[in-house]
């Protein structure tokens, strides 16, 4: 009897790769060892490979599947390479259309991001990942085009597979919280030949706790001639304001005599 000659493979390395979801691997073709010179034109070595796990990790055993094709493979035989490892490192995510909302002054950096898109996410993975969006205003004060820090996340069963880039560039605007003015009252006067009015009694509405502003109330009338039901302008000032985080409307619809 002529028994086939057992045939090995030598110099297969296994290429790291991306998370893609796969256990798909790329190994590179060893050279065939004990192969009859004569028969190097009539063997062809053909090999795959895969990964025993998809997800990622570093040195993931990789199984490689050697096959031999050609007129002279009955006379062979070939044992499988043993031993191969390789990295599947995380497939890094971006996000797109990123959009934070303008707010009122509150006192707080706290925003508000309205949309934004994953970009890179393997299908498969779309039931697996929950994707949430967060953000907040470098500075609590009020100002036009302010930036703004993203700390959007991942989570779910693939998010260990995964990078996420924060988006950048991103601005939006706090607006200043507009104050009123509750309990104003004005006093009656005897003509002194200005138009000086007295006011009492405002109060100041729409604060937001632990800020010191304060407000400075100040009138007039609409003459300085003795008469009765004069209309009286109110000129209200905010004091302790320096950030410009308020606006103040004036009381309205006053007179007195």
């Amino acid at each position: 009897s002529i028994t086939p000659k057992t045939l090995t493979v030598s110099g297969i390395t296994v290429s790291n790769k991306v998370y893609d979801g796969t256990t798909a691997a790329a190994a590179t073709t060893g050279a065939l060892v004990g192969l009859i010179s004569a028969d190097t034109a009539n063997v062809t070595l053909t090999q795959s490979a895969n990964f025993s796990s998809a997800n990622v990790g570093n040195s993931i055993p990789v199984t490689v599947y050697e096959t031999i094709t050609g007129t002279a493979v009955s006379n062979y035989t070939i044992i499988q390479p043993s031993g191969l490892s390789g990295n599947i490192t995380p497939k890094s995510l971006t996000v797109s259309g990123t959009i934070v909302a303008d707010k009122v002054y509150d006192g707080t950096n706290t925003a508000t991001v309205t949309a934004g898109t994953l970009v890179g996410l393997i299908a498969s993975d779309a039931v697996n990942i929950t994707f949430t969006k967060a953000a907040s205003f470098s500075t609590v004060n009020a100002g036009n085009a302010i930036s703004v820090v993203m700390n959007d996340s991942i989570s779910g069963s693939a998010a260990s597979n995964y990078t996420l880039t924060q988006p950048t560039g991103i601005t939006a605007s706090i607006t200043p919280k507009n104050l009123t003015v509750s309990g104003t009252t004005i006093a009656n006067k005897v003509y002194d030949g200005n138009n000086v009015a007295s006011i009492s009694g405002g109060t100041l509405v729409g604060v937001v706790a632990g800020d010191g502003v304060g407000l400075t109330q100040s009138a007039s009338f609409g003459q300085s001639n003795a008469g009765t039901g004069i209309a009286v302008t109110i000129a209200d000032t905010l004091t302790n304001n320096a950030a410009g985080n308020y606006t103040l409307t004036q009381p309205r619809g006053f007179s007195a005599n």
